[in-house]
């Protein structure tokens, strides 16, 4: 962690994840967003569980992490933006009659009623015509895309309470892969998939032109990962998470224990993720070449190598504090956190932009 003096324009980046709460500040100076401090805390000392366990806390819990870690990171701002997460959310993309942006938001509504599966008023509802990149195929087509995207209000309240509780001003809240997203970079123009591998679930989405078409979630993850090894190699879950840590899936003799028992693991959300690639390559000709790695659970040895093995594509971790300004001192130690604050980061981007 970092520690900065802190601008009157700084903001928060919080995003709760199921072992771990990450945290970011940053403000705006000449138009760039400059990194002030950052931190994570594990949820298992305000759970009694063990670290890589994922727990869920009553919010009050929540609130004290975040209490925690502003003073631990040494972050001043008394404003922040949540993640909320993908479980609690629905997005979808639909297919509309060509109309006026006018029409469509009279339209939408009904139409979302086809698709959500609770009433729409328990809901707050957006969404966004999606471009179509090729002018030709615009021309041609008779209907419009559009990217649905619904939470329960419920959920909003809990979070907006959670941030108040924490003494934070909420300036936002956004659903976990769009912040995601814009951390990664929205200048990438190819069609690339997204996982994020958190401790309870992975979460894959393919993005086109900087827009999510399609999103899945897997409940296997890296609690999964280590609970696997526990249990295969006959020791306790403290030990298989730091084997995960140390030794991964890598080539390593070391290793081999580890990699017999994750594989099977990973290639079932592989098999998943490459289901979703030739779904959309079927529906709109596009094949998706790139996968982006983001949550702690990329982090593990020999993961990347795996991936680009099984998926046969280009695979790479996610930096998002590319998208920021830091001292260069800094660079080692970002590189190895990297992935672990996409959401956080993006999170904390969104807040700078809205300001005037």
């Amino acid at each position: 962690m970092i520690g900065m003096f802190s601008k009157d324009r700084s903001v928060i980046g919080i995003d709760v994840g199921a072992s771990t709460l990450k945290l970011i500040q940053i403000r705006k100076q000449s138009e760039r967003a400059v990194l002030e401090t950052y931190g994570e805390l594990s949820t298992a000392g305000y759970s009694g569980g063990e670290q890589g366990r994922a727990q869920l806390l009553m919010d009050e819990k929540v609130s004290a992490m975040i209490i925690d870690l502003k003073q631990e990171a040494g972050a001043t701002s008394t404003k922040g933006i949540i993640s909320i997460p993908l479980r609690y959310s629905f997005i979808t993309v639909i297919e509309m009659p060509d109309m006026s942006d006018q029409e469509l938001a009279e339209s939408i509504s009904f139409e979302a009623r086809r698709y959500i599966p609770i009433s729409l008023a328990d809901v707050a509802l957006d969404w966004w015509r999606i471009p179509e990149p090729d002018p030709e195929a615009a021309a041609k087509k008779k209907t419009a895309s559009v990217l649905l995207a619904a939470i329960q209000k419920d959920v909003i309240e809990k979070y907006k309470r959670i941030l108040t509780d924490s003494k934070i001003e909420p300036v936002g809240f956004e659903i976990e892969v769009f912040s995601a997203i814009r951390a990664i970079g929205s200048r990438i123009r190819t069609a690339y998939m997204i996982f994020d591998i958190g401790a309870l679930s992975t979460k894959i989405a393919v993005v086109d032109h900087g827009i999510i078409r399609q999103v899945h979630h897997v409940d296997r993850a890296s609690q999964a990962f280590s609970l696997a090894i526990s249990q295969s190699l006959g020791i306790d879950f403290k030990r298989a998470e730091q084997m995960k840590k140390d030794v991964g899936i890598t080539g390593r003799p070391e290793a081999a224990g580890v990699r017999h028992t994750i594989t099977p693991l990973l290639d079932s959300i592989f098999d998943e993720a490459d289901r979703l690639r030739s779904n959309y390559r079927r529906k709109s000709g596009v094949t998706v070449d790139r996968a982006i790695l983001i949550g702690g659970g990329s982090l593990m040895p020999g993961l990347v190598d795996y991936a680009i093995e099984k998926l046969g594509i280009e695979v790479l971790l996610a930096n998002p504090f590319n998208q920021v300004e830091y001292p260069a001192f800094l660079q080692p130690t970002l590189k190895t956190i990297a992935p672990s604050f996409c959401v956080s980061t993006g999170l904390a981007l969104r807040a700078l932009q809205q300001q005037k």
